[in-house]
C-alpha cells in the first residue's frame, strides 16, 4: 500500500509537470487571472497574483462522493529570457461540508499568491489540477513590471486594484499566500481583512465596489 502510493505521487507530480511544459492551455478547469504591482523597495515590487476558478466546475468531486475539495496549484514566472525566475507549488484543501458545497455551486474559488520581482518583462503560467477526480486547466499571460524610478514627470503609482469583497484572511474556500516574504506585509490585506480583486470585472449595483492604489514619492 505505501509503495502504491507512493507511485501515486510520483504519476501526479509527472502529469503536473507535463501539463506545465505544454505550448497550448488545458481547458478542462476555467480559470481567470489578475496580476498587479506595488514597489516595496526602490529597486523591487511586488506583484501579487489572483487567480479565480467557478466554483461550479469543481462539483464533480462531491457528486462522486468526495469528503474534501483538493487543488493542486503550480506557478511558474519567466524573464524576457525564458529563464524561470520564481515557481511555486501548493495544495488547497477544503473539506466538502453541506455549507462549503451550497457555495461551490454558486462561488468561485479564490487563489491568492504573490512574487517579489525587478522591472522588466515576464510570462506566468498557472496551472491547476482537481486531485480528486484529475482535471486540468492551465493559464499563460505575458507582463510588464514598470520601472517607476523612471518617471519623469507625473506622480508614479501602483496597479490600480478593483475588488467588492473584503473577507478575512482564513475565509474557506479562499486561500492567501505570499511566495516570497515582505516586511510590510500583503498590500491587499488590513487589519486582517483582505480585499479580493474583481478579477472578472463582475460588479453587482448592490455592492461597494473598492478602489486600492498607492502612490510613491520618489
Amino acid at each position: 500500500d505505501k509503495e502504491w502510493t507512493k507511485q501515486t505521487g510520483i504519476e501526479r507530480e509527472r502529469q503536473l509537470e507535463e501539463a506545465l511544459m505544454l505550448e497550448n492551455p488545458i481547458t478542462d478547469i476555467t480559470i481567470a487571472l489578475e496580476l498587479n504591482y506595488f514597489q516595496i523597495t526602490r529597486p523591487e515590487y511586488f506583484v501579487p497574483l489572483a487567480a479565480k476558478i467557478p466554483g461550479s466546475e469543481l462539483e464533480l468531486a462531491r457528486r462522486r462522493g468526495a469528503q474534501r475539495l483538493t487543488l493542486d496549484v503550480l506557478v511558474e514566472v519567466k524573464d524576457g529570457f525564458g529563464a524561470t525566475v520564481r515557481n511555486m507549488r501548493d495544495r488547497i484543501e477544503v473539506r466538502i461540508t453541506p455549507a462549503n458545497a451550497e457555495r461551490l455551486a454558486t462561488q468561485p474559488v479564490q487563489y491568492d499568491t504573490g512574487f517579489t520581482l525587478l522591472p522588466g518583462r515576464y510570462v506566468v503560467k498557472f496551472l491547476v489540477r482537481d486531485a480528486e477526480v484529475g482535471r486540468i486547466g492551465t493559464y499563460q499571460t505575458s507582463f510588464i513590471v514598470p520601472n517607476l524610478n523612471r518617471e519623469p514627470t507625473r506622480l508614479p503609482i501602483s496597479s490600480v486594484v478593483l475588488g467588492s469583497q473584503r473577507l478575512t484572511v482564513d475565509e474557506a474556500l479562499y486561500s492567501v499566500k505570499t511566495a516570497d516574504k515582505q516586511s510590510v506585509g500583503h498590500p491587499l490585506v488590513l487589519s486582517g481583512r483582505k480585499l479580493l480583486p474583481s478579477v472578472t470585472r463582475v460588479f453587482s449595483a448592490s455592492r461597494d465596489m473598492h478602489v486600492y492604489l498607492e502612490a510613491y514619492q520618489q
